[in-house]
Order: structure tokens, then sequence, then C-alpha cells
């Protein structure tokens, strides 16, 4: 008697975790062609389901992104928290905050791309209190809402902070829009603390008094 044959079902109706599957897809496309590449009938093909199971889990390619962007953030945050932990001083607390977010963005750039579109951040909550808690943060570095604190000394501060914080943006970009050449997590890591210095220079007299 011959034996019988049991038909496998479609790979395409049997994919683990399409959700985190197309997430990490999506990153992925995004850093190695930027974020106008991400289509979701390319994601579907690409992890072998039918081109409207995406769409079961997000209704837009916006949605998707927004996705990718909260899913980036959590990831950004934790690794700038774990980078401030190590500090004790405030001002190092940012200062590390802002060679990890450069790391960040360099290790995972699919989705450090996201978190910069105007789009995604009007679309996700989450990001936007991200976003409210990092202002949180430097206010108590800033000693916005101390007594005794006076105001030349948050103008001086807020200087010293903001121009921190330009410089790491614009360094992130600069690297993974690929303006500096070839440059890898280390490299990063050390420009960062480089061009951070600012924090050190230009708050030092507040640090001392």
């Amino acid at each position: 008697m011959p034996a019988r044959l049991t038909r496998k079902p479609p790979a395409a109706y049997h994919h683990g975790d399409l959700r985190r599957a197309l997430v990490e897809a999506a990153a992925k496309t995004i850093a190695e062609r930027g974020v106008d590449a991400v289509k979701m009938s390319d994601l579907a093909a690409q992890l072998g389901v039918t081109v409207g199971a995406p769409f079961k889990h997000f209704e837009t390619r916006l949605a998707l992104l927004v996705a990718v962007g909260e899913e980036g953030a959590r990831r950004m945050v934790e690794c700038m928290d774990a980078a401030a932990s190590r500090e004790t001083d405030a001002l190092e607390q940012q200062r590390a905050r802002g060679i990890a977010y450069v790391r960040f963005a360099v290790e995972q750039p699919g989705f450090f791309r996201v978190l910069t579109r105007a789009e995604v951040v009007a679309e996700s909550p989450l990001v936007q209190q991200l976003a409210t808690a990092s202002e949180q943060t430097l206010d108590a570095v800033l000693g916005r809402h101390r007594r005794g604190v006076r105001a030349p000394e948050i103008v001086r501060r807020s200087a010293g902070l903001l121009a921190a914080q330009a410089l790491t943006y614009g360094l992130a970009r600069m690297i993974t829009d690929g303006l500096l050449g070839d440059i890898d997590a280390k490299q990063a890591e050390r420009l960062a603390f480089e061009v951070t210095d600012v924090l050190g220079t230009g708050l030092g007299d507040e640090r001392a008094s």
C-alpha cells in the first residue's frame, strides 16, 4: 500500500510572529536603502507571506513605520538609560546618554532613521511621551525648578546642553547618512565622546560652584 502523502500547508499562513518579523524586516530595509524603500508587498514577498498578510497587523505603511519607530525608541531609551546608570554626576549622565544615542544610531540605523521622521512622531503617542520624559530629565539637570538656581546659570546650562544635543544628533545623522565614511560603533562612540566635551567645558563653572 503506497504511503499516504500529507500536503503541507503553505508557509505563507504559518509565520510564527509576523508582526515582529515585519518590524525587523522594515528596519533592515531602511538601514540598507532608506525609509522610502519600505513597501508592504516587498516585505510580504521577503517573509514568504501573502500580499494581504501584513495588513492584518498594520492597516497602512505608516502604521508599520510607527511600530518600527516605537520599537526603536524603546531600544534607544534602554541603551541610553543603561549608559547613564553608570555615572553619578548629572551632567556626566547626560553626556553618557548622548554618546549612547550616537552608538545606537550607528548600530541600529534602520530604527534611528524612523525616529527622526516627523510623520512618525506625529502619529506616535509613545514617541511623544519619550520626548517629554527627555525634557523632564533636562529640567532636572538644569535646575529649572529648584530654588536658589539663578536664571543666568540656567541659561548657560541650557546653552551647553542644547549644543551637546545638537552635536550628538548631527553626528549621528552624518554617520548614518555616510557623510563621514565607513565608521563602526567604537569609532562613533569615540567621536561622540569628543564632541560632547562641550558638557565639560561649557558647564564647568556651574559644576564647580
